[in-house]
């Protein structure tokens, strides 16, 4: 978790009839989650009280850009100023535009990635969501390609406060993804690699990444990839393994042995695999097992 307060840059006391403002810039050092990352703090204190906050850092500013990512701070700086001695009247309450993450809280989160509702991937995530049921544990399957996960745009906002800017389904996830301790990910093959929709959730899961490098909010799951493609042999997981591996890792995510299931362009039904409900139920319980002796 980064550290609450960083050097201090620049601060200024505002008299107003409403009090006393005290407007103060501080920069964070935060290159050990990114080269040469530096965040810039703004704070409006009336007395000893926050009243408003901004942040920026220094990879939310493209390169070219006509100003950095301190010029940007000092801008800021100085309207808040101006605006605190000529509206001082703004600033009495604080205004705060974080909020807590919306949706419940999991054991066990498993990301259906395939469009497929009724498919190979869903009756998968119906047998680890039915396992974790028996094992006396709340879970909770997200079908993705019914919800509104709209693609992770690089903005690196999510590192100034930990909050996301885009409006859509994905805080749910994230809610759950923190709390769970173990995460599933069932998908088919395509085109080599996972399905649009989760790829935009891992993606998006950067802000997650951001929650614990700034708000400490740290991910003790492990997790479980369960693979299906039309293909025979071990390549044709290939790409997929290596997304989902990566993913989980960039999260801290202990990343199981994985259940890779071919040739169903031959079999189609997942469930005429010989031994391999038992074979994914055996595994869930394993993990569930050793999750709860962690």
């Amino acid at each position: 978790m980064m550290s609450e307060s960083g050097t201090e840059e620049k601060t200024q006391t505002i008299e107003t009839p409403e009090g006393t403002f005290t407007i103060r810039l501080t920069m964070d050092d935060m290159g050990s989650v990114y080269p040469g990352m530096i965040r810039y703090n703004i704070e409006v204190l009336r007395g000893t009280e926050t009243v408003y906050t901004y942040a920026i850092n220094s990879y939310e500013i493209p390169p070219g850009s006509l100003f950095d990512a301190r010029k940007a701070a000092e801008i800021v700086f100085a309207r808040l100023a101006e605006d605190v001695s000529s509206r001082p009247h703004l600033y009495l309450r604080p205004r705060v535009f974080t909020r807590p993450l919306p949706g419940d809280t999991v054991d066990v989160v498993i990301l259906q990635g395939s469009p497929r509702r009724f498919g190979n991937s869903a009756k998968i995530a119906s047998w680890c969501d039915d396992e974790a049921a028996r094992a006396g544990l709340s879970s909770r399957v997200f079908y993705l390609q019914d919800m509104d996960i709209r693609a992770c745009i690089g903005c690196y906002v999510c590192y100034d406060q930990g909050y996301c800017p885009v409006d859509d389904d994905m805080p749910r996830i994230i809610r759950a993804l923190e709390t769970a301790s173990l995460i599933v990910v069932c998908t088919p093959v395509y085109t080599n690699t996972v399905p649009a929709p989760l790829k935009a959730a891992m993606d998006r899961c950067q802000w997650l990444h951001a929650r614990e490098k700034v708000l400490g909010k740290e991910v003790r799951a492990r997790g479980l990839l369960i693979a299906v493609a039309g293909r025979r042999g071990k390549e044709a997981f290939t790409c997929v393994t290596g997304v989902v591996k990566a993913f989980m890792g960039n999260l801290g995510i202990g990343f199981a042995e994985p259940i890779l299931i071919g040739d169903l362009d031959r079999l189609r039904d997942v469930a005429e695999v010989e031994g391999i409900e038992e074979e994914i139920r055996g595994s869930l319980r394993g993990l569930l097992v050793s999750g709860d002796e962690g």
